[in-house]
């Protein structure tokens, strides 16, 4: 991953940041030496982040779209509620199973379920509602979940969305990349919206929140 903050700052919060417990070392390690693209995997400052805002919301329900090895549902799980759940969607058969075969070894394997397939579909088949959502999958066509997300959204729900700046990709946008394109029209899509707030963070590869704004439904 191309690094879009000043050279040693990504190093510089990483040996700042607490580190992960054995169980995700062992997700992460596997993931570089079985993945082609182990950079899909969130890194430990972003884990962390995640944990920090799970236990001020406090989800009883997470829905996940992109599984990868399942190095961000564990994160998550570790601070769910009593209670809490996820379930995390993943088009590949392959890292599904390398995801639950870390889940199930884990402490957390109660509290996660996996579904493999093409997650839209997956979707119209869970109720909700869902108290937090992580998209980080499927870039190219961000601007199709949103609504069936918003719709299964708890009222004080909120949607986090990875990868919203493509290394730095999307401030120019002429790279012809579809997942690029996808990506920049996702972005003013939820800024222009009146019936929604976002924040765009620029942790790692950009991490953008949205709620719904008060008063609408």
């Amino acid at each position: 991953m191309k690094a879009i903050t000043l050279p040693g700052v990504e190093e510089y919060a990483a040996a700042h940041t607490t580190s992960d417990p054995e169980h995700l070392v062992e997700v992460a390690a596997e993931t570089r030496r079985l993945c082609e693209l182990p950079q899909m995997m969130i890194g430990p400052v972003q884990a962390r982040f995640l944990q920090f805002y799970l236990l001020a919301l406090q989800p009883r329900a997470v829905l996940e779209i992109g599984t990868f090895t399942g190095y961000s549902s564990l994160s998550m799980a570790e601070v769910l509620p009593q209670g809490g759940h996820i379930t995390t969607c993943e088009l590949s058969e392959e890292n599904a199973a390398i995801a639950q075969r870390h889940i199930d070894a884990s402490p957390y394997a109660d509290r996660i379920t996996v579904r493999v397939g093409p997650a839209l579909k997956t979707i119209e088949s869970l109720p909700g509602p869902f108290d937090f959502v992580m998209l980080d999958a499927d870039q190219a066509n961000f601007s199709e979940y949103l609504d069936p997300l918003l719709e299964r959204l708890s009222p004080n729900g909120v949607i986090a969305v990875d990868n919203v700046l493509w290394n730095g990709a999307v401030i120019d946008n002429c790279d012809g990349d579809p997942a690029t394109d996808g990506i920049h029209r996702f972005n003013k899509m939820v800024a222009a919206r009146p019936d929604l707030v976002c924040v765009l963070l620029t942790i790692r590869d950009g991490i953008l929140l949205i709620r719904r704004a008060e008063g609408r439904d």
